[in-house]
């Protein structure tokens, strides 16, 4: 389920509000977390590895 991790958002629609990741997944309109590390859902081991090796 997409809630059970935190994504990196990639780029956000303008249109519906939806999001794609960096691990390609679309998301219809996600939450946005101001202070991702204070939440308690782990980070996407695929977003994760997509922003490392884009740096």
């Amino acid at each position: 389920m997409i809630d059970d991790v935190m994504h990196i958002e990639k780029s956000r629609s303008w249109w519906d509000g939806s999001a794609i990741t960096l691990c390609g997944i679309k998301i219809p309109k996600p939450h946005t977390f101001w202070f991702a590390w204070l939440s308690s859902n782990p980070k996407c081991p695929a977003c994760e590895a997509a922003n490392t090796a884009k740096r």
